[in-house]
């Protein structure tokens, strides 16, 4: 395939549009023009699944329905609003991101793909899209979709640059002239859709005509999979209670940076020491990148009547019991947070003894 239309032809764009115009889906993001709106719905999106996004989505553009809104809020309020979409350095860098929007070009968001790719978090194909669907620009956003298509529209088991350049030329070259971001959107739900990446329903597909993957009967196998090892975790979770108060750690690195968490045990100086085990909760899942980590929770207060001073390398800080709720943590931990109130463990509620 030397010939760049050749990996998408007038043909083929034409039936992707007409299935796209038929089968698309409707999300709340899909007819608006607004450039924030448009900003906010891919950054949600990246590493998460629409089901997921879509309710979170619209109370978020209710919350922050500019980039002003947004970048007058502080880190604790918006990751707390962001809570249970994981990977929150999204939420860190569009509220970064939003700053620069107020600062550098007086609240509106730039036109300029080069202006975009300027803002934190904003890579090519952030700027893609945003620019095709909000300005009408002729710059393919290619996607996981998008790469996983043209793998199979070429055949190719591995990822090699050189087809995304010929697919982003094809891609642009056959753009509408009149909202070329259709052709971006057709390409996208094609993958959500029906270009699965198991289990592809190549019977619906509008470009199964021309793919080399399915002609040779390896749709299933491309693009090819890589084994992905999963790391087993345990660790023991201190619920520490003193009269209403729970104490919390922030954490203060990698993906889960600035989210307020229950200490691990080990983190605590002289735990046996000095706490005393009420009850152990139910065990929780927390799993992020390669990691599967089993959440051990137990309650514990002094032994000795007063909780000892101490001080973990992340920060902590004595919480309220109804403060709780307005720190963020990340899915499991918060699910902990809940078996507190869930189960009246809190000293502070009538009639519990500890």
């Amino acid at each position: 395939m030397d010939d760049d239309a050749e990996l998408l032809s007038a043909g083929q764009v034409e039936a992707l549009l007409d299935w796209f115009d038929r089968y698309g889906v409707d999300y709340p993001w899909a007819d608006t023009r607004e450039p924030w709106a448009i900003w906010v719905s891919e950054v949600m999106l990246q590493q998460t699944t629409i089901s997921a996004v879509q309710s979170r989505y619209i109370r978020w553009m209710e919350r922050y329905p500019t980039p002003g809104h947004l970048a007058e809020t502080g880190e604790d309020e918006f990751l707390r609003d962001w809570e249970g979409l994981g990977y929150y350095n999204r939420a860190r860098n569009l509220a970064s991101a939003a700053g620069e929007i107020v600062r550098r070009f007086g609240g509106r968001i730039p036109r300029s793909y080069d202006d975009l790719r300027s803002l934190p978090g904003i890579g090519d194909y952030i700027a893609s899209a945003l620019s095709s669907f909000a300005f009408d620009e002729r710059n393919a956003a290619i996607d996981a979709n998008g790469r996983r298509i043209a793998q199979r529209l070429s055949g190719l088991e591995g990822w090699d640059k050189s087809v995304e350049n010929r697919f982003r030329k094809a891609v642009e070259s056959r753009m509408p002239r009149e909202k070329p971001g259709r052709l971006n959107a057709a390409v996208m739900q094609l993958g959500q859709l029906v270009c699965l990446p198991r289990s592809p329903r190549c019977r619906d597909c509008p470009l199964g005509g021309s793919c080399l993957a399915r002609a040779q009967g390896r749709q299933d196998e491309i693009p090819l999979r890589r084994k992905k090892t999963i790391v087993e975790l345990r660790t023991p979770i201190a619920v520490l209670i003193d009269e209403c108060r729970v104490f919390l750690q922030q954490r203060s690195s990698g993906i889960a940076r600035g989210m307020w968490v229950f200490p691990a045990r080990t983190e605590i100086p002289d735990f046996e020491m000095n706490w005393k085990i009420v009850t152990n909760l139910p065990v929780m899942i927390h799993a992020y990148t390669k990691y599967k980590e089993h959440l051990e929770p137990g309650i514990f207060v002094p032994r000795h009547g007063n909780s000892p001073a101490f001080r973990l390398s992340g920060g902590g800080k004595w919480v309220e019991s109804e403060g709780l709720d307005q720190l963020p943590m990340p899915t499991a931990y918060r699910k902990i947070a809940g078996q507190l109130a869930n189960h009246s463990l809190l000293p502070c509620v009538p009639g519990v003894e500890i």
